[in-house]
């Protein structure tokens, strides 16, 4: 079993019992029987991405929803591809997300300045 798969059918489950669904409940709203809701809780089966939209819908929550937390192991190819380079882990994505909007237009600005010297500078990227 994919942990990714595990994380997002746990959630999918948080989700459910919060609105006090049963299994049958959301796969009756989804169109497939209580063992398929079973299976993608238990990450046995992988959710496809129109699937989940549809599992958002009926949850009446952001597909993102079920990324959070989400934190990448090392035996993630993704958390080892491209190094010191890699994608931002969900927390750090929300904590400079948090950070950037206290600033002001122009604070803003500066820092994406910073930002794109520090990344012309290290690899040659262009803004």
């Amino acid at each position: 079993m994919n942990l990714v798969d595990k994380h997002i059918g746990a959630r999918v489950r948080a989700q459910r019992q919060a609105r006090g669904l049963t299994q049958r409940d959301l796969g009756e709203r989804l169109g497939v029987r209580f063992q398929q809701v079973q299976k993608y809780e238990s990450g046995q089966n992988r959710i496809s991405a129109a699937q989940m939209w549809r599992i958002a819908s009926v949850l009446e929550v952001p597909v993102s929803l079920f990324f959070e937390d989400l934190e990448l192991g090392e035996d993630d190819p993704r958390a080892s591809a491209g190094g010191e380079n890699a994608p931002l882990s969900p927390s750090q994505t929300r904590e400079l997300a948090q950070i950037f909007t206290t600033l002001d237009g122009s604070q803003r600005e500066a820092v994406m300045a910073f930002l794109r010297s520090l990344a012309q500078a290290g690899e040659g990227v262009r803004p």
